[in-house]
């Protein structure tokens, strides 16, 4: 049987960094992945203020900043027809705004970057690695079982095909939005999963002369279609500057998922660029579900959970991989304490205390911002007929000399203001509520 201080079940981010931050301690700990490899595709991106303070406190805020989309070319988030097609609007975004900047610079010496989870992964992992941690691939948790001394967690290698048990006093449950841990120890949950349906088409193509002249982490299209499902509009958004890109596009979650084959992944790019004469190379795609859903407490005696497995929810407002990298700085500390004898278990209840009314408040946010979209399709009447004709009529119209223009076009102005509540979100990303 394998000891351990702390057994880890999962590698991303909020597993990578509980045993990154675990190891600066000096606390001895175990990951493991059922996966044989880190995330290959940059799911999460925003590394807000409060996660680079985080990085900074680790050591890594410079290996972060080294590879990362830097802020000043992420905030002029744009709404178009298509890249090609007709400018809607922009709003300032990520604090690039003069004033929102002011307030970003003052209230820390970190700044809020772009980081892909397939660069972020690497990072926390091989910096985990270098100060102690046991990482350990294709190793999947089946179970576990704890008492007053420990818990003891059965795995299996999915080379060997054998089982083993590892023995820990505390396990982590960073294992995702499938949580096996989460639902073994009975965390209660609210809200639901599968509220909406979406799809990631990950590919490159050289985007310059479309976007370098408006620097920006996010371009929204607006199109028929654009607000089934996903994430309420169609999503061109930069992985790396201005060649690398993710496109999110929604589909009907009551209706049969797509066929995500290249030739169809292809047809959405071009279709979201508006210029198919753009070669295209499709890197993956991949179907996933927007969700609703957090948990209530975060821990049952010596089990913790952190990120996904207790706040599952859509990309909205950036605040992810954030809240579950801020979730393993709160508890790691602790558990260090109160390994050492410097502090008594109780301490440990805090993590829930501090942490899961966190979590609850930005899965309502996130799924907030999604139905907030729709006023954009409100103001430019794209919500009142289903005939592409008439649609594309009802978009010209704001552009007429009359008074019902001035009104549509003033009611658009004011629908894309109202998405700072999205775009800006310094209190929340610094867990004041």
């Amino acid at each position: 049987m394998l000891e351990t201080d702390v057994l880890i079940v999962g590698s991303g981010p909020a597993g990578g960094a509980a045993a990154l931050l675990l190891s600066t301690y000096g606390v001895p700990n175990v990951v493991v992945t059922k996966y044989a490899a880190l995330s290959d595709t940059p799911r999460a991106h925003i590394t807000n203020q409060r996660t680079m303070e985080v990085l900074r406190d680790a050591g890594i805020e410079d290996q972060v900043i080294a590879q990362a989309t830097p802020q000043h070319l992420m905030g002029d988030t744009t709404f178009c027809t298509s890249l090609a097609g007709e400018e809607l609007g922009r709003l300032h975004t990520w604090y690039t705004h003069p004033s929102r900047l002011a307030d970003h610079l003052l209230a820390s010496p970190s700044s809020i970057c772009d980081m892909p989870q397939h660069l972020m992964e690497p990072v926390l992992a091989s910096n985990a690695i270098a100060r102690g941690t046991s990482f350990r691939f294709q190793t999947e948790y089946l179970s576990l079982e704890q008492d007053e001394d420990g818990v003891t967690a059965t795995v299996r290698d999915r080379l060997r095909g054998d089982e083993y048990q590892i023995r820990a006093k505390y396990l982590i449950g960073a294992d995702g939005g499938r949580s096996k841990v989460a639902e073994d120890i009975g965390l209660p949950m609210v809200g639901r999963m599968g509220v909406a349906g979406s799809i990631n088409i990950v590919f490159e193509a050289d985007l310059t002369k479309y976007t370098a002249y408006r620097p920006s982490t996010l371009y929204w299209v607006l199109q028929t279609g654009s607000d089934v499902g996903g994430i309420g509009m169609g999503l061109v958004r930069c992985v790396r500057p201005w060649h690398e890109w993710l496109i999110v596009w929604g589909y009907d979650i009551d209706g049969e998922p797509p066929d995500l084959t290249e030739e169809y992944a292809r047809r959405i790019a071009h279709h979201l660029i508006g210029d198919d004469t753009v070669p295209v190379t499709i890197k993956s795609s991949s179907a996933w579900t927007v969700n609703h859903l957090y948990a209530e407490t975060y821990h049952r005696g010596r089990v913790f959970c952190m990120g996904d497995a207790v706040h599952r929810h859509p990309p909205s407002n950036g605040l992810g991989s954030n809240t579950s990298i801020q979730d393993a700085y709160n508890l790691a500390w602790k558990v260090k304490l109160v390994l050492d004898g410097t502090a008594g278990p109780s301490l440990l209840d805090t993590y829930s205390a501090e942490r899961a009314p966190i979590g609850r408040q930005i899965v309502d946010r996130a799924n907030r911002s999604i139905g907030e979209t729709a006023r954009v399709f409100e103001a430019l009447g794209l919500l009142s007929t289903d005939d592409p004709a008439q649609l594309r009529a009802n978009m010209d119209a704001r552009k007429l000399p009359t008074p019902e223009a001035e009104k549509q076009r003033r009611a658009l102005r004011e629908a894309i203001e109202f998405k700072n509540y999205e775009f800006n979100t310094h209190g929340v990303e610094l867990n004041q509520r």
